[in-house]
């Protein structure tokens, strides 16, 4: 393999070397094989690397253009540009990447970079996806007309938001702010309402498309989760427990980890898996404004055992007495209910939770070494999503079932921290909770919020969940949503 790599980066320094003297072609018949849906794949096939679409478009004057890119991964990215594509001594070149196209004109090994920084990508025509790309490419908005969600055979019943007493000015002008860019890049926006959904709008590329045709497309893919994945990894916690798997939430969790037996010290077998799901057990962890070199959150990507790289970290707090957010810990409660059920954490998902709850389509990733990403790994469908949020408005029932306990509905979103310095958020077991005034009406609430501005959030007193998911990654979500919740959707609740 290494062999073939070092022919593709000599072949491709060889056609640069001998093309520098040629005149840039523009001719047609050069760039049509060009024109249309690409996928694209890095020749490395490093896991957990993205997976995309590119779209070659003509201009009228018949020039080709790059023209979009679709990440056809779960995160769901649509960028629209126009970036000019020549062909010079046999190097298709476009904005820094360079191409050589194989003889039947259907794959292309493209470099970007130089020297050490080269980066190789398998380019490989898809003549299926024409049709779609163009059509996302191509399609334009038209002005926002609010449409009941469509009745479809997943449990849902679907209503107009004016039946449960949503009023629809505030909701109709936050929908046009989404699709006219003003809160970033939004992917979905959806309300139920005393269990009925009212609300289901998906929109791409900063809102600018949206509409039944990016509705019906986009509304059967599932959606990264990132952090909000926490919210499944809790309640698995608790249909353990209500199981008779996990004996008690106060457990030490070396009972759960006997592989890991030696880095359990005196002070580390006083670890609970209650400290675990309030991000309490003490370990050294940096995550946050550290270098890559120095973030352990980085470095799990790049270890051969990811339980025991967490497990050997140092303790700097007593358990159960600092707030750390960390994606090891959520990682190794992955691997506590594993061990504890005695089956494969995804099975035991499907077979406890997703089944029951009519979820059939679902991506759960894990790390190089097999250990599940339950920190930030799954992705679902947003009406899915919705559908966590319902079970707890209902106390732990789905259409009459009970899926878990409403014991532990309660106890799980229990504030047992604090902190925030303008803004003040609570901490239960991964759900956040927050207070919001409206008017006279003080509204409280539990959510969980992932990277890229995903939210789950769930107002019990007033039946309501919210969901979001969005392409707005490194931005806080927490105040950025609890304005929008404030400032219209609250509002347009209580009236």
């Amino acid at each position: 393999m290494r062999s073939v790599k070092n022919w593709m980066i000599l072949s491709l320094i060889g056609f640069s070397i001998a093309g520098c003297s040629r005149k840039v072609n523009h001719n047609t018949r050069d760039l049509t094989p060009l024109a249309g849906c690409w996928e694209v794949s890095p020749v490395s096939e490093l896991k957990g690397s993205p997976s995309e679409w590119r779209l070659f478009s003509w201009r009228p004057d018949s020039s080709l253009i790059q023209s979009m890119i679709y990440e056809i991964g779960p995160r769901s990215r649509l960028r629209t540009m126009d970036i000019d594509v020549t062909v010079q001594g046999g190097i298709v070149s476009w904005n820094g990447y360079q191409g050589v196209l194989n003889k039947t004109l259907d794959t292309m090994i493209v470099s970007k970079g130089h020297n050490v920084q080269k980066t190789l990508w398998r380019f490989v025509r898809n003549r299926s996806a024409d049709s779609l790309m163009t059509a996302l490419y191509s399609y334009k908005a038209s002005p926002y007309t609010y449409r009941v969600p469509q009745l479809r055979d997943d449990g849902w019943l679907t209503t107009d938001m004016s039946d449960v007493g949503v009023g629809s000015d505030k909701i109709n002008r936050l929908i046009r702010d989404i699709s006219q860019g003003r809160h970033g890049d939004i992917h979905s926006f959806l309300i139920v309402k005393d269990n009925r959904l009212v609300v289901e709008e998906y929109f791409c590329e900063n809102g600018s498309k949206h509409g039944p045709f990016i509705t019906g497309h986009f509304c059967d893919r599932v959606h990264h989760l990132a952090s909000t994945t926490k919210s499944v990894t809790s309640i698995l916690v608790g249909i353990a427990i209500d199981r008779g798997f996990i004996n008690n939430i106060e457990d030490p969790i070396h009972q759960y980890l006997p592989e890991y037996t030696e880095l359990f010290t005196e002070q580390k077998k006083q670890i609970r898996i209650s400290h675990m799901l309030t991000m309490t057990p003490g370990y050294q962890w940096r995550q946050f404004r550290v270098s890559d070199d120095k973030n352990d959150a980085m470095a799990m990507w790049h270890t051969d055992d990811v339980i025991r790289f967490v497990l050997q970290k140092p303790i700097e707090a007593e358990p159960g007495e600092k707030f750390n957010y960390t994606n090891g810990v959520p990682t190794v409660t992955g691997e506590i209910i594993k061990n504890a059920v005695g089956m494969e954490l995804k099975d035991f998902a499907e077979k406890v939770l997703f089944h029951p709850l009519g979820i059939t389509t679902y991506n759960w990733t894990s790390y190089p070494d097999g250990s599940m990403e339950t920190d930030g790994g799954l992705a679902l469908r947003p009406r899915d999503l919705a559908k966590i949020g319902q079970l707890f408005v209902n106390g732990g029932e789905w259409e009459g079932q009970r899926i878990v306990s409403e014991v532990w509905v309660r106890e799980s979103t229990r504030e047992r921290l604090r902190f925030g310095n303008s803004l003040q958020w609570g901490y239960g077991y991964h759900w956040m909770q927050a207070e919001s005034r409206i008017g006279e009406h003080v509204v409280r609430s539990y959510f969980v919020p992932g990277d890229g501005s995903q939210i789950l959030a769930v107002f019990p007193d007033l039946r309501l969940v919210i969901v979001f998911t969005a392409g707005n990654y490194g931005v806080d979500p927490n105040p950025v949503y609890y304005s929008l919740f404030e400032k219209y959707i609250l509002t347009a609740v209580i009236g």
